[in-house]
């Protein structure tokens, strides 16, 4: 069975929507992370901020890891849907699935080594602000 048009455009429409809703919603979450979580983080003694994060950031993860996941996933579905239409719209549906797995590939080369430090603890005061400066930047 062949798919209509009108089916096509429906379908791209959809996911191009679910796209945006998903990295709206993983740009959200990681400025909450940048404006809100670390200006408290910074506020935190070295060892009071090893203890919080041991204990909750393991619900940051459950959040923002398949936020960066379904944003990889939203946007490469919505770049195949729409591969024939228009030129710009491929492009910029490029760019969007690229960023995602830029964001992506961040996790993995510099914060889950840094978060796990974190929540093994036992860090010396100026290592906790040197990685957490380095974390923030």
């Amino acid at each position: 069975m062949t798919d209509s048009p009108e089916r096509s455009v429906v379908v791209a429409s959809t996911l191009i929507m679910l796209a945006c809703l998903v990295l709206g919603l993983l740009a959200g979450g990681m400025l909450v992370i940048g404006v809100a979580f670390v200006s408290f983080w910074k506020s935190l003694s070295p060892s009071d901020f090893q203890t919080w994060f041991a204990s909750y950031s393991h619900l940051i993860g459950r959040l923002m890891i398949p936020l960066g996941a379904g944003s990889v996933a939203a946007t490469a579905a919505a770049l195949v849907s729409c591969w024939s239409g228009p030129a710009t719209r491929r492009a910029w549906l490029l760019v969007a699935a690229l960023s995602a797995i830029g964001v992506m590939v961040t996790y993995p080369v510099f914060f889950a080594g840094t978060n796990e430090a974190f929540v093994r603890g036992g860090l010396s005061d100026s290592t906790v602000r040197s990685l957490l400066d380095r974390w923030a930047a």
